[in-house]
């Protein structure tokens, strides 16, 4: 449980970094630089902590995929992106992989026993 609790915080401060990506651009300091790569760097600490236990598939997936989705919405909350019929179908289709993916892990073939 610990390790879902990391993927979530390596979401969160991974969408956070992504976020600052756009006050970064307009608005170069050595502050917003700091801020970002804080960030991401605290990302890819609890993503680590994660694939401790979580299948680096699953947790890969889940982590850039629910943070695509939420760096998404930020841009249409935040920034006045525009949200398309397109973007919605593609998010759609990102949770689904992300599903399969984590149902996928009771399968009890490993990749090398595939030929079996």
């Amino acid at each position: 449980m610990l390790q879902w609790c990391a993927l979530f915080i390596a979401i969160i401060t991974e969408v956070a970094g992504t976020t600052m990506l756009k006050f970064v651009g307009e608005n170069v300091s050595v502050l917003n630089y700091s801020v970002l790569l804080f960030m991401v760097g605290l990302s890819y600490f609890f993503l680590a902590k994660a694939v401790t236990k979580i299948p680096l598939s699953v947790a890969y997936a889940t982590w850039e995929g629910l943070g695509l989705v939420a760096v998404t919405g930020i841009g249409c909350l935040l920034f006045n992106e525009v949200m398309s019929m397109k973007k919605i179908a593609g998010i759609g289709a990102i949770l689904v992989g992300i599903i399969l993916l984590k149902y996928g892990m009771s399968d009890t073939k490993k990749c090398g026993d595939l030929n079996e």
